[in-house]
């Protein structure tokens, strides 16, 4: 029944309630959402105060709705909260009664009203003053994020210098180290404080994104890595280093967004990580053109054109490596991309059409395309295929 707060917009959950002694707040029917958001502190002895309520009050009463008064109205009273989605009704004790009607404990039960109690020797109005100064204290921290990240956005668009950056992390104690710059998108706002505050970082607000700053430590990527959340991550040796660490980050996160995990900006710095990105209908005319003509033929000749193109194609392999790879001879192999070169038009031997050769060998193994037999007798590694990641099908 509880509405999402906007982050930073001076709700208090009630949790935070609970967990400040000075209150002396006691629980008195079960709390299955112990998050349930604070807007208002409203005190009233009202039997309806429903005109008056908008959600997510915390209502406090010393209990003349309640006190002398038949079951069923107690009830009606209890119903009206609950679908005014009051938050939680706090009873002082002392006053009226010792102790909550009975009738008014079973009804919250009932409908999943939290019933919390406070005792006559503290006044209603401290609690008033702590929300008033939890939301205060809420609300500058959100100026703080918003304020960070019109920092970094004019320092990224290079209308600021670095001087305000280097001040604004000595501030977050983030100085002098690498800083692990992490985007997430809003909705996980409250989560990624969870994680932040852990370890001491600090959250900027950029537009559509929130950007965190943490320091660069392992514990601090284990438990990133260990979460659920999205996010992009790139790391910021220094201050001046964030003019390029922001968009990186912002760049992993969109990729994130797609593979629905945290990805680091080295993980699409990379040839597989460009091709990734690219919608896979630009990269079907290279399977046709430059693979699909060597399967064929090698469908009807057994000539491993594939797997010697993929031996010749392996980092830090040449002519001879290959060769050795495949046990054929050097001439073999030549022959083998010479042919290669006829049927495609495309030389394996030049820079760019081994390029153009690696997107397509890429492609092939990312979009599941089916393969060739293996020629009896052949050694493992020559067989005619593209070798494909767990569970993808073969070229």
């Amino acid at each position: 029944m509880t509405v999402e707060a906007t982050p930073h917009d001076g709700t208090v959950r009630l949790r935070e309630l609970l967990a400040q002694p000075s209150l002396h707040v006691d629980i008195l029917t079960p709390i299955h959402d112990l998050d349930r958001p604070i807007r208002y502190v409203y005190p009233t002895e009202l039997i309806d105060p429903s005109q008056y309520l908008t959600g997510e009050e915390l209502i406090l009463s010393i209990g003349v709705p309640v006190a002398d008064q038949p079951d069923d109205s107690i009830r009606r009273y209890v119903e009206t909260l609950s679908r005014r989605r009051v938050t939680a009704l706090l009873v002082g004790l002392g006053d009226l009664f010792d102790e909550p009607p009975p009738a008014l404990v079973q009804a919250c039960l009932d409908l999943d009203l939290p019933l919390l109690a406070q005792h006559a020797a503290v006044p209603f109005r401290r609690i008033v003053d702590w929300a008033d100064s939890m939301r205060i204290a809420d609300r500058e921290v959100g100026t703080r994020e918003r304020d960070l990240g019109s920092i970094l956005r004019w320092f990224v668009a290079g209308t600021l210098g670095v001087g305000p950056v280097e001040s604004a992390l000595a501030e977050c104690g983030l100085a002098g180290a690498p800083v692990a710059v992490c985007a997430f998108t809003t909705d996980v706002h409250t989560r990624v404080h969870e994680l932040v505050d852990r370890h001491h970082g600090t959250v900027a607000v950029l537009d559509d994104r929130i950007v965190a700053l943490c320091a660069q430590t392992e514990q601090f990527a284990v438990e990133l890595a260990g979460s659920d959340l999205v996010c992009g991550v790139a790391i910021a040796p220094d201050a001046q280093s964030m003019v390029y660490a922001i968009p990186e980050a912002l760049e992993a996160l969109r990729e994130g967004i797609r593979w629905r995990r945290s990805v680091h900006i080295e993980e699409i710095a990379t040839l597989d990580g460009l091709l990734a990105a690219v919608p896979k209908v630009r990269l079907v005319p290279f399977v046709h053109r430059l693979l699909v003509p060597l399967v064929d033929h090698d469908k009807l000749n057994n000539a491993y054109l594939v797997s010697s193109l993929e031996a010749f194609l392996a980092p830090g392999n040449d002519i001879s490596t290959a060769a050795g790879e495949l046990y054929v001879h050097v001439n073999t192999l030549r022959n083998r991309l010479a042919k290669i070169a006829e049927l495609t038009g495309a030389n394996p031997l030049d820079e760019t059409d081994r390029t153009n050769f690696r997107i397509a060998l890429w492609a092939a193994r990312n979009m599941g395309m089916g393969g060739a037999a293996v020629e009896p007798g052949a050694k493992p590694v020559q067989r005619n295929v593209i070798q494909p990641g767990s569970g993808r099908s073969r070229l």
